[in-house]
């Protein structure tokens, strides 16, 4: 995955992912989903660094989660292949802004950012010295213009709110994402990086108290009305 500075961010654009991630998926229709399945499905080499750099991708949109050798659609993946118009803008706009670098680019600068301030935004936020600046910026310059549309339009219908994105307290800047159920059932949604739990209030705190516990860090829970 490209890598400038302290930010990492997605070699394609979400739209080539999830048309890739329809592609595999229509066919497949299992929310976890063999590696080397998936690269059948694409017509692509598991081994190869096309396929490598695609999953990164979709990864980094949180659109797939991958590990022991597969590769499963989240929630959000499902939204952007299957929903309605509306809810695949919104999916889009929630996968883009995901992306630490294109999330930072957009606070500062809005969607139309000109090169010079790429050049000047690597030097100063992702804290790389002017040749890396000089040599990166083109390629930023050339994912977020395919991008960066996908958060504007958004704002028309509605954009990610604080309940759907969250900040979390912790080293780095991730986002915990809490998608909640209807009240009768009251099922939380929570995605943090790679991480995602689908359970009750109650059980996610038990997962989130167990996962403290293997850490061997102290989880101090307060309860908010």
């Amino acid at each position: 995955m490209p890598k400038v500075g302290k930010y990492d961010y997605p070699f394609f654009d979400v739209e080539f992912c999830i048309e890739k991630l329809k592609q595999y998926h229509v066919v497949t229709k299992t929310d976890i989903t063999p590696r080397q399945v998936v690269a059948e499905m694409l017509g692509m080499a598991m081994r190869g660094g096309g396929f490598a750099y695609l999953m990164a991708s979709m990864e980094k949109y949180s659109l797939i989660h991958t590990g022991g050798g597969n590769v499963a659609i989240t929630e959000l993946g499902k939204t952007a292949v299957y929903g309605e118009p509306s809810e695949i803008e919104q999916a889009k706009s929630q996968a883009v802004w995901s992306v630490d670098l294109f999330r930072d680019l957009y606070e500062q600068y809005g969607g139309d950012v000109q090169l010079e301030q790429i050049k000047a935004f690597l030097r100063q936020k992702a804290n790389v010295d002017i040749a890396v600046a000089q040599k990166m910026a083109p390629d930023v310059a050339k994912i977020y213009k395919k991008v960066s549309n996908y958060i504007t339009s958004a704002n028309k219908l509605e954009r990610p709110s604080k309940e759907s994105i969250m900040k979390a307290p912790s080293r780095g800047r991730r986002e915990i994402s809490i998608q909640p159920e209807d009240d009768k059932n009251e099922i939380l949604k929570i995605q943090y990086g790679s991480l995602y739990i689908e359970a009750s209030k109650e059980d996610a705190e038990r997962a989130l108290r167990a996962i403290a516990d293997k850490l061997g860090i102290k989880l101090e829970v307060e309860k908010v009305a």
